[in-house]
């Protein structure tokens, strides 16, 4: 991506940095490997060299929950990990409650949309159309159609899946919020079958 691309996208997106995962704050080398091998065999099994496999009862959204302090965030850090080495990860969006900017959810899928654009071309393309084609467009308020209808125009699909990963969504808006977020997410996941989403809460 080039600079003023990237620029121009940054300042209209407003990406939240600190929002994304750190390869440090992943689990301890040797722990929880049988659950980072298995969700990665989830989100890599469905979709491969533009085609579907067989295994269509595959589901789009992968859920993971549990409650506070089973280490589901080192797991959220370790599992993006692994995506990021494979170049599988989309984006990502670490909530947390504490932090004003983390615990929007207006603001995470602009962060999310700003993450898949820096890596896949046709869709950084959409995106600056889109935005450009309505200078007054605010993403913190139209994130979702933004997110919905710049994929849908996409005329070129990558080779192999694109993972978004959302880790303590419960620390994140309210339930109305979180429930329209997580719609979004999973129409576009359930019409993009390049896209899959990850999410990891405690259970509400």
């Amino acid at each position: 991506m080039t600079f003023p691309e990237r620029d121009f996208l940054s300042n209209r997106l407003s990406p939240i940095a600190d929002a994304n995962y750190h390869v440090d704050r992943g689990c301890m080398k040797g722990t929880r490997t049988q659950v980072i091998n298995d969700v990665f065999m989830w989100a890599t099994e469905k979709f491969s060299g533009g085609e579907a496999s067989s295994r269509l009862d595959v589901n789009d959204m992968l859920w993971i929950y549990g409650m506070p302090g089973i280490g589901k965030t080192a797991i959220a850090h370790s599992i993006c990990h692994r995506l990021q080495e494979s170049r599988w990860l989309g984006g990502s969006f670490f909530c947390r409650r504490d932090d004003p900017a983390r615990s929007e959810t207006k603001l995470l899928l602009p962060t999310l949309i700003y993450g898949l654009a820096t890596i896949f071309g046709p869709y950084r393309s959409r995106v600056a159309q889109a935005l450009r084609d309505d200078p007054e467009m605010t993403p913190q308020l139209a994130g979702g159609e933004l997110f919905i209808h710049t994929l849908q125009s996409l005329k070129v699909h990558p080779p192999h899946t694109f993972v978004l990963v959302v880790d303590a969504l419960d620390e994140c808006g309210g339930p109305a919020t979180r429930r329209q977020l997580l719609g979004y997410l999973l129409n576009a996941c359930r019409q993009n079958k390049w896209l899959k989403a990850i999410v990891i809460s405690r259970p509400e």
